[in-house]
């Protein structure tokens, strides 16, 4: 499309301005970047070249990236990534809904993400903090189905008081019973509703 946009208003403009450029040149003595026309299909150049520069710039998903499609958002807005279709319809809207209050009082948010991933899910984790566009005090909880793994992660502002320690008591505290029964609900469920009471009792 923008291919096209560009190639009609390339063939308008230089049409129009060529006409003027044609008749200049014909008086060899006028130098063809000195006429008006020829100002003009110059100024025309540039404009269309401006349009084509912006269209590469613009960012070609919701924050300014293409996430890659283990990591794809099931629905605007959300903070929940069920891509192992392991969470039921009502605990996800009960993670959105914990993820408004949390914004609404703190300003954060607890990024929820399933996966068949089984391969350094730290770092997966880190990835999907990432690329939900999550900041410094935000918390994301990646569980890795068919590796049989979960991994808490805080943000970069958080590591002093909430530490790496933290983060693995946390996860296990919360989740491991749950998730060893393969109960993935509950577990994501407990973990988020603990962190809510952590960051209550942070902010005081």
């Amino acid at each position: 499309m923008r291919g096209i946009l560009i190639f009609v208003l390339c063939i308008a403009a230089v049409g129009a301005a060529m006409g003027g450029v044609a008749a200049a040149v014909k008086n060899k003595k006028v130098n063809v970047f000195k006429t008006q026309a020829g100002a003009w299909l110059f100024t025309i150049v540039m404009v269309i070249a401006a349009i084509d520069i912006g269209y590469a710039k613009r960012p070609s998903g919701p924050y300014g990236y293409e996430p890659p499609g283990e990591t794809m958002a099931p629905a605007a807005g959300s903070y929940v990534w069920d891509n192992a279709q392991v969470l039921s319809a009502q605990t996800e809207r009960t993670l959105d809904q914990r993820n408004e209050r949390l914004w609404d009082r703190y300003s954060a948010t607890v990024g929820v993400v399933t996966c068949n991933y089984m391969d350094g899910l730290y770092d997966y984790a880190l990835q999907c903090a990432a690329d939900m566009g999550l900041g410094g005090y935000d918390f994301t909880v990646v569980l890795d189905i068919s590796g049989e793994n979960y991994w808490l992660v805080q943000g970069a502002d958080m590591t002093r008081d909430f530490t790496n320690d933290d983060c693995s008591d946390y996860a296990y505290e919360y989740m491991e019973s749950w998730f060893a029964k393969g109960d993935y609900d509950e577990a994501v469920l407990r973990l988020t509703e603990a962190l809510e009471e952590w960051y209550g009792d942070f902010y005081g």
